[in-house]
């Protein structure tokens, strides 16, 4: 099981490269892949079709120092946004942002 989910991460992270923008998360350079089909199909399905953020992002959990947090903050390209949901599975985290500001 181990060669299987090392060859799955492999994969991941190829396909990952490869269709990924950079963009800066707290000033810093980070690879992700942003979703606005899947943000609309979990509010729709999850949320009663109720607004739920501004984007929907993927990126590699090792491209983070500490894993993002509920209700935080996220400095997303010098503009200001509360995250509203992170989930994390096969080494990428999802993150909702809400709100954007300044």
């Amino acid at each position: 099981m181990s060669y299987l989910l090392d060859t799955a991460k492999s994969d991941l992270a190829i396909f990952f490269e490869e269709i990924s923008e950079k963009v800066y998360l707290d000033g810093s350079p980070i690879n992700i892949i942003i979703d606005y089909d899947r943000l609309k199909d979990r509010s729709k399905k999850e949320y009663d079709g109720i607004y739920i953020g501004d984007l929907l992002y993927f990126a590699k959990v090792e491209d983070f120092i500490s894993p993002p947090k509920i209700g935080g903050l996220q400095i997303f390209n010098k503009k200001k946004y509360e995250i509203f949901d992170v989930r994390k599975d096969v080494g990428l985290y999802e993150i909702i942002l809400k709100g954007s500001g300044s």
